[in-house]
């Protein structure tokens, strides 16, 4: 497309660095998506951020940061099958190869072949004007979502379902919650609407987070469960 557009790039050692782009076109079955909103995740500012953690292909690879990006597809390449220019999209922050045995079951996050790679760590990610994405990392935003949500699902409150999901967690359920950083607090949103009764626990030094959680959710002490506390713990 010609046109040039800035990007983050997260050198380390607590330094911000904003480059010039071009504007890529989408290849086969690739969407290129103005964003709207890329929100920054812990392990952003834990192993990249302050310093470069990641090691061999799993680490960073100076590329556009941001892995919780969530946009509108203004351009589309050949093959795509299912999205269309005008859809907003949440990425999934993990492309895999598609062809083993993890990606096959839907967890490209566990993806073994040398293909893997992550949007903000090996491959150019939503810190930028657009970013071009795999069609198959694409999921669809409901039209009650508003970007913001969308990247907030991406990956915090994507990776605290999943863990409820697995847990197969119902009505019948007294949930425990340890560690109320995001997805922590998002677990327990999700947990709230799942459950019928839940309570969380934290550091001391986190009293603050916890009340103004407990305002939004009418939090629950262990009394309230009748003394048994947590029958499921995140």
């Amino acid at each position: 497309m010609g046109a040039v557009i800035r990007g983050v790039l997260l050198p380390g050692q607590r330094q911000v660095e904003l480059r010039n782009f071009a504007i890529p076109t989408p290849g086969q079955g690739q969407v290129l998506i103005k964003m709207r909103a890329s929100s920054i995740c812990g392990s952003d500012i834990r192993a990249i951020y302050r310093e470069h953690l990641g090691h061999g292909p799993e680490a960073y690879q100076n590329v556009i940061a941001g892995h919780e990006p969530c946009g509108q597809i203004v351009d589309v390449g050949p093959g795509c099958r299912r999205f269309r220019v005008g859809d907003r999209v949440v990425l999934y922050h993990i492309s895999g190869c598609g062809l083993c045995h993890d990606c096959r079951e839907g967890y490209m996050i566990s993806c073994s072949s040398p293909l893997r790679s992550a949007y903000g760590w090996q491959r150019d990610g939503g810190h930028a004007e657009y970013m071009l994405a795999e069609e198959t990392t694409c999921v669809a935003l409901p039209d009650a979502l508003s970007y913001v949500d969308g990247a907030l699902v991406a990956c915090g409150f994507g990776t605290a379902y999943e863990a409820l999901t697995r847990m197969q967690v119902a009505g019948r359920d007294r949930v425990l919650i340890t560690g109320m950083g995001p997805v922590g607090m998002g677990a327990a949103l999700l947990a709230r609407v799942e459950t019928r009764c839940w309570y969380a626990k934290r550091a001391e030094a986190r009293w603050t987070r916890l009340n103004a959680l407990k305002r939004v959710l009418g939090y629950q002490t262990p009394d309230s469960c009748g003394g048994r506390g947590g029958g499921a713990t995140v």
